[in-house]
């Protein structure tokens, strides 16, 4: 499930962490029973989270956690996740929908708030 590529650039002064994650994410939309675009919220705070983790933490005692509250039908959202690649997550209000952007995209900014 999921991958995390780690690498060094410029002979070691650049760190690259990159992070598939399109069954992880799917997984929670599954368990969740999330409206698509919960789920893509949900997703890019969960991606985004292992991504911060890989950087950030320190020792494996350590989690890394992103809440986000919001003014929108979503309400919020909590992403964890772990320097070992874990991660779980949730939304307060699953079903939450609002209408697709102009240009046909989800509309990941209204439906948070």
């Amino acid at each position: 499930m999921g991958r995390i590529l780690r690498g060094l650039a410029g002979g070691g002064d650049l760190r690259v962490v990159a992070a598939e994650t399109a069954d992880v994410v799917e997984e929670a939309r599954r368990r969740h029973g999330l409206s698509p675009t919960a789920t893509a919220a949900l997703g890019r705070a969960m991606t985004g989270a292992l991504l911060l983790a890989q950087l950030l933490l320190k020792t494996p005692k350590e989690r890394l956690t992103l809440r986000v509250e919001g003014t929108g039908p979503l309400r919020g959202l909590v992403a964890e996740a772990d320097a070992f690649g874990h991660v779980r997550g949730y939304v307060k209000n699953p079903q939450a929908e609002v209408p697709l952007r102009e240009d046909g995209k989800l509309n990941v900014g209204a439906l948070v708030g």
